[in-house]
């Protein structure tokens, strides 16, 4: 088992459009190697970052 964090969004409208599409093209090609994907949390990094986390468990 495996967990792979990946950058989903952001709080910028412009910014949060361009990290959700590389974001869900990380998740397919993911699915197309493993099948199985589950997602566990998201979140927001403590610093002064815009940018929103998501972890994903890979089930071999």
């Amino acid at each position: 088992m495996k967990t792979v964090t990946l950058e989903v969004g952001n709080t910028s409208w412009w910014k949060n459009r361009k990290y959700r599409r590389e974001a869900a093209k990380e998740l397919r090609e993911l699915r197309l190697k493993y099948k199985r994907i589950k997602f566990l949390k998201k979140y927001r990094a403590q610093e002064a970052n815009t940018i929103i986390y998501a972890d994903y468990k890979i089930m071999k």
